[in-house]
């Protein structure tokens, strides 16, 4: 198992939550979910369930902050470690929210390349999905569409905040994506953005080479009148 940043206090919800669909594999997800209940003591199985869930839960700790993982070592269970964990760190943070919607408005291109930039703008856009998740629909029915029109409104907030950090250069794409009807996906935004973004890149190394082309049609003309006139 592998998590690139060591779990802490305050990123618990993007490094760790994610780490659980990233890091473990379905069949260990059960040990988290409980969907692999334990089985009772007196099963042929019990011995084998407790091997495989004690595996997991020594490696787990690897990934967390020492202080973290000295309070965890004690858990029974993968279930109880991840569970102390949830009741502790995985709750609403509104302060957190509040400082990642801060970093996101603060989040400008300044001359990086488009991936890049996107890249900052969806690790922004995942931790506060993870510390502030939109409400989703609990009629049972699946008649209200509430989590797609949700979800649609949130994709269009994204695009916003997306083309708002862009350079001034930019402006002719940007202009065009807000005309367009319907608006574009931001999947479809970013592909135009990337496109206009290669066509400068190349109208770039191509203005040098017409730039002495042009100065030596001049100097050569220039020499031509010198030469006359001289004659």
């Amino acid at each position: 198992m592998h998590v690139n940043d060591v779990v802490t206090d305050s990123n618990y919800g993007n490094c760790y939550k994610k780490s659980r669909t990233s890091c473990l594999q379905k069949n260990k997800i059960g040990f988290v979910d409980g969907s692999i209940n334990m089985p009772k003591e007196d099963s042929h199985e019990y011995l084998m369930w407790m091997i495989c869930d004690a595996m997991i839960k020594d490696r787990l700790p690897t990934a967390m902050e020492k202080n973290i993982r000295m309070s965890v070592k004690y858990a029974n269970t993968l279930a109880e470690m991840w569970a102390d964990l949830e009741e502790r760190f995985g709750k609403e943070s509104a302060p957190c929210a509040y400082k990642l919607k801060q970093n996101l408005t603060m989040t400008q291109q300044d001359g990086a390349y488009v991936s890049s930039y996107y890249t900052k703008m969806r690790n922004l856009w995942d931790e506060i999905q993870s510390v502030s998740p939109l409400p989703s629909c609990t009629c049972g029915k699946c008649e209200c569409n509430l989590t797609k029109i949700l979800n649609g409104l949130k994709e269009k907030e994204k695009l916003y905040e997306f083309l708002m950090g862009r350079d001034g250069a930019f402006s002719n794409v940007r202009n065009q994506i807000l005309s367009s009807k319907p608006t574009p996906t931001m999947g479809n935004a970013y592909h135009l953005v990337v496109e206009d973004e290669q066509q400068r890149a190349i109208s770039a190394t191509r203005k040098p080479t017409h730039d002495v082309a042009a100065f030596q049609k001049y100097t050569s003309n220039r020499c031509d009148t010198t030469n006359e006139v001289s004659m």
